[in-house]
């Protein structure tokens, strides 16, 4: 059984990795519930976040992941990491 560096992370924690991840440039007071769209998701920035991703928790996303209500806000997101985790 593989063990993932972090179990979880809440969706400020998940910020912050983002950003030291360089997988998208987020404003430090960015929202939890801010849309990370508007603020340059796309799908560059989809497959950088596929591979931080896997790297950190060692799960690897489907295409049927990556949906609009799991990559909306950093609130979705970490929800999405952490019920693929637990």
């Amino acid at each position: 059984m593989r063990v993932a560096k972090k179990k979880s992370m809440s969706p400020t924690e998940l910020i912050d990795w983002l950003n030291d991840e360089g997988v998208i440039d987020l404003d430090w007071d960015f929202p939890e519930d801010g849309d990370l769209i508007e603020a340059g998701l796309d799908s560059a920035v989809v497959l950088k976040l596929i591979v931080a991703i896997h790297d950190q928790f060692e799960i690897e996303l489907d295409p049927a992941d990556l949906t609009r209500d799991n990559l909306a806000t950093p609130t979705s997101l970490a929800a999405f990491i952490d019920g693929r985790i637990a």
